[in-house]
């Protein structure tokens, strides 16, 4: 509809990108047209530009700027505003209107996918009206694509149902796609992922394994010091002083560090054997095919046997619970590595704010950070 009556002339103000470290507002005078039909709801209409959409206080190159600087580098969105000249508000509605934040998770050839959680904010106690005092871990899961390292989606709570949920909101030719799940040791994400990916194979993480097995050395040496000794450890015991040893990699020890390990062996015998048994756990770790695992399995069962240590048996119950995705993952040679580096720059990002206390702008901010960032 054209028209040549002009109304009224208001001036806007409009924030427009920093000119030498200064904010810089644009005052902006505007025509109001007065419609001349008859007909017209609206009466009066104004002028608008591609740099100044309507009703819009911001120009359309800062909110791009604002947008590029959040996905460039971990910045706290309180440095992108004050450096803008405006709110912290106002940065998160740009990003919520720009950002994609489903990140197009249904339209991805998704083969392996990638599962952990981390914590989402400090632990809580919360009082409820009769008193009692509830601890609350919020905690967050991220699910990420294994083969390209992106964060498919962040979701709130640690449990299998959240798990289950995700995934089964897909559709059902996605979730047929997923040849292979990575995770840590957790029947619950485990017993989730068999019940909406029955097709798909589950391995799991070799490094949770290998803290599993370390752990355990940790449990009998401080046991140990209790038998012996009737207390805890001291600097005057070899076992306590070069403990670090005990979970350290044989074929990397040096031989002054080999010397201090027949030290600690010495003094006591069961640490020897446990040791030895973490080391028949990172040898299965290293098989790559049916009939080396198969030797590797046998090997650690004769020499968990052999000892009498309640530690030993609770690990071999655990391997033993995680058998077929060991062999998977020998097989595969598939790591939860990607998504370790998708929490780590959850981390980072969080270290950057100063933690977050919302989800939903937690989740805003990591899938922006990796969805808008600009390829080199």
């Amino acid at each position: 509809m054209m028209s040549s009556r002009v109304q009224a002339r208001p001036v806007h103000r409009v924030r427009d990108v920093p000119c030498g470290g200064t904010a810089v507002e644009v005052r902006v005078r505007k025509r109001r047209l007065a419609c001349l039909e008859p007909q017209c709801p609206r009466r009066s209409f104004v002028q608008t530009t591609d740099e100044i959409p309507l009703r819009s206080r911001l120009t359309s190159r800062l909110v791009a700027g604002m947008v590029a600087d959040l996905s460039a580098e971990l910045r706290a969105v309180s440095r992108v505003a004050a450096a803008s000249g405006v709110s912290w508000t106002t940065v998160m509605r740009v990003m919520e209107d720009t950002a994609v934040v489903d990140g197009g998770v249904d339209r991805r050839l998704v083969r392996r996918l990638g599962v952990d959680e981390h914590r989402f904010r400090r632990v809580r106690y919360l009082k409820n009206d009769a008193g009692k005092v509830t601890r609350v871990e919020p905690w967050s899961i991220v699910f990420t694509d294994l083969d390209t390292g992106a964060i498919l989606d962040i979701v709130d709570g640690r449990r299998g149902q959240a798990v289950r949920d995700w995934v089964g909101a897909r559709p059902r030719w996605w979730r047929n796609r997923v040849e292979l799940v990575a995770m840590d040791m957790s029947t619950e994400f485990r017993r989730a992922v068999r019940k909406v990916l029955p097709k798909a194979a589950i391995t799991v993480d070799h490094w949770h394994v290998v803290a599993r097995a370390n752990q355990m050395v940790t449990e009998v040496r401080r046991r140990r010091a209790h038998d012996l000794h009737g207390r805890r450890g001291r600097a005057t015991d070899s076992a306590w002083k070069y403990r670090k040893l005990l979970t350290c990699n044989q074929e990397n020890l040096s031989g002054a560090q080999r010397g201090r390990m027949q030290e600690i062996i010495g003094a006591d015998l069961e640490l020897g054997v446990v040791w030895g048994i973490k080391e028949h756990v990172r040898q299965l770790l290293k098989t790559d095919h049916i009939d080396g695992f198969h030797r590797a399995w046998a090997e650690l069962e004769h020499a968990v046997k052999a000892t009498r240590m309640r530690e030993a048996k609770s690990l071999f119950l655990t391997l033993k619970m995680w058998r077929k995705e060991l062999l998977t993952f020998c097989r595969t040679r598939v790591t939860n590595a990607r998504s370790e580096a998708a929490n780590l720059s959850a981390k980072n990002l969080k270290r950057a704010a100063r933690g977050y206390r919302n989800h939903d702008h937690y989740r805003l901010r990591l899938l922006g950070l990796y969805l808008l960032s600009t390829p080199c």
